[in-house]
């Protein structure tokens, strides 16, 4: 076991990891997860400090390595610049915090100081203290390709200072054993057995419309007629000038009973109601990465995502599920037909799809990965 009085010292700065339910959110638990797990294979050690968070799930993250400001924007900004001048590396989790990073190496220039780029906080103009902070990085890791790609050509940034870092499965999240479709949610929605199912899962915002499911929903006008028992279920939180934006568009398309909007979707019925999908789709066109992607797959299911965003790197580029223009219908359509046309999708083919995303995405190889990365940056 190494002295840990000589291991380099790791400060992990976030916005929020446990206060909030979104995919930043996901990945910065992941991420203190496996932080502390290669922390106790005696390493490294590590320290993290929330913005908005006041307390962490132990199960990722010890309470007393772990301190949260509750949106406390100034205290956190002083503790991030005091903390960081006994630590080696300094990881923050978002380009929001480039204060603290900007300030910490202009006063430790030999601190390493590492930047996780998520999406699309990155892929229009920074702000100057952002700018100084893309500079000073010694690395930004980029959740996805597209994301790597736009560093360079929107920030300048040196590919060299960039490495790619995707997005991990969840150690806690209940990979399903069997992949059928739950009699329960079926009722709750009135889905019959000889019903097609589209499911997406995301938040319908009306300060948000880049998902895809407008083009989904006319894609399914051209579809009814092949499939008269295809349904498109949404599922998650919606607020009402979009619920009321998406009646409207379902009324003028004709698919009132066509399309369901579930509302909220609470934790443990999130497996249930992938595997209600006999297709997972969601054409974004703002994916950084996409979790839902990887979540709907290692359940079993196919995956129809679009190609101008991090969605491709779910799919690995196509591998794993169906890469489609998210602002061309016809295309969306045929994408849609191709798998519903297709042989019936066995649970051999559903545990395949599982071991080819624990393969690629499963949280060992994330934290590998991430082991990996620290140890270069520390010794470079």
């Amino acid at each position: 076991m190494p002295d840990k009085a000589n291991c380099p010292k790791v400060l992990f700065l976030n916005l929020t990891a446990f206060s909030q339910m979104g995919g930043l959110e996901k990945f910065n638990r992941c991420f203190l997860k496996a932080l502390n797990k290669i922390e106790a294979e005696g390493t490294l050690i590590s320290q993290a400090s929330s913005l908005y968070d006041t307390t962490t799930d132990e199960r990722y993250y010890p309470q007393e390595k772990y301190k949260g400001f509750g949106r406390s924007r100034i205290k956190f900004v002083l503790s991030g610049i005091r903390r960081s001048m006994k630590h080696d590396v300094i990881v923050l989790g978002h380009i929001n915090l480039a204060i603290v990073g900007v300030v910490a190496k202009t006063i430790w220039p030999r601190k390493k100081l590492v930047l996780i780029t998520h999406g699309i906080e990155v892929w229009v103009a920074a702000s100057s203290i952002q700018k100084m902070l893309l500079a000073k990085a010694d690395k930004i890791f980029a959740v996805s390709e597209y994301t790597r790609r736009k560093l360079v050509e929107v920030q300048g940034v040196d590919e060299r200072k960039t490495a790619l870092f995707h997005n991990t499965i969840d150690p806690y999240f209940p990979l399903p054993n069997t992949f059928g479709k739950s009699g329960e949610l079926m009722r709750r929605y009135g889905l019959k057995e000889s019903d097609k199912v589209l499911f997406t899962l995301c938040r319908l915002s009306s300060n948000e419309q880049y998902k895809g499911y407008d083009n989904v929903i006319k894609a399914m006008k051209g579809l009814i007629a092949k499939y008269p028992e295809l349904k498109y279920v949404i599922a998650g939180k919606y607020d009402a000038i979009e619920k009321e934006r998406i009646d409207l568009l379902l009324k003028e398309y004709g698919l009132t009973n066509k399309v369901i909007l579930t509302g909220f979707v609470a934790d443990d019925e999130i497996v249930a109601h992938y595997q209600l999908a006999d297709v997972y789709i969601m054409p974004s066109k703002g994916e950084g990465f996409g979790i839902v992607f990887i979540e709907a797959m290692v359940c079993g299911r196919r995956v129809i995502a679009g190609n101008k965003d991090g969605s491709v790197d779910a799919l690995k580029n196509g591998e794993l599920g169906k890469l489609v223009d998210p602002e061309n219908v016809e295309d969306i359509a045929t994408s849609i037909d191709t798998y519903l046309s297709a042989e019936p999708w066995s649970s051999l083919n559903a545990r395949q799809m599982q071991n080819d995303v624990m393969a690629n995405f499963g949280f060992e190889v994330y934290q590998q990965r991430l082991r990996t990365l620290l140890t270069t940056v520390i010794n470079n």
